[in-house]
């Protein structure tokens, strides 16, 4: 994501982006479920089982694809699709072992001199283990998202809403779990200012995250 305020251009993304994006993280997310099977199977055959109760807490780190669409965009505000460091940390309690409820933070960094891009979010999110004695589980969840590009001339904020779908499988090692995990975040048009003006762009950054996190259930 970079200003550029000197120039005009087409919109930054054809419409049909988001939905590629949403083809390649769900494909990963099926192979990763084949890959998850016979561990889960490991894990039972070892006495590992993995049971949830109590508090639920999970960091995370990995990396972040970013990109934005802008159907009415003059200003191209928005490169390519850009990679990025990414992470999350989740606070939340097992409803039952096979549902949490939980709030998840997500960031996502990238700062190429002389642009500086960064997007935070903050969601209610919904973990479903489909088995009881299994680490594998399926995540969604609703929240916020700002997204902000700024150089020495100007600082882009967009605020909006955001849905999230992911996919993870706790791999218990005694007290905690390590969980490699995979996120898809869409979001819809949402306010964007420039330099504090609100402008008539409706803008949608749209994020692709993979990582490992340390899980406490």
């Amino acid at each position: 994501m970079s200003p550029a305020p000197s120039r005009r251009c087409r919109p930054a993304h054809p419409r049909g982006l988001p939905r590629l994006n949403a083809i390649v993280v769900f494909s990963a997310m099926a192979l990763a479920t084949v890959l998850a099977l016979p561990t889960a199977g490991s894990a039972q055959e070892a006495g590992l089982e993995p049971l949830r109760q109590g508090i639920h807490f999970s960091i995370g780190v990995g990396g972040g694809s970013l990109d934005a669409t802008c159907g009415t965009c003059s200003v191209d505000l928005f490169e390519d699709r850009l990679t990025g460091l990414s992470g999350n940390v989740r606070l939340g309690g097992a409803v039952t072992d096979r549902l949490v409820i939980a709030a998840e933070f997500l960031g996502w960094l990238n700062n190429e001199a002389p642009v500086y891009r960064r997007v935070a979010a903050l969601n209610l999110v919904f973990l479903g283990y489909p088995s009881s004695t299994s680490g594998f589980f399926v995540k969604g969840g609703v929240g916020g998202m700002r997204a902000i590009v700024e150089d020495d001339f100007i600082l882009a904020q967009t605020d909006t809403f955001n849905s999230q779908f992911g996919i993870g499988f706790d791999i218990p090692l005694g007290a905690i779990a390590l969980t490699p995990f995979a996120n898809y975040i869409y979001t819809f048009a949402g306010e964007t200012t420039l330099n504090g003006i609100v402008s008539a762009e409706a803008v949608q950054p749209n994020e692709v995250q993979f990582g490992i996190a340390l899980t406490v259930n």
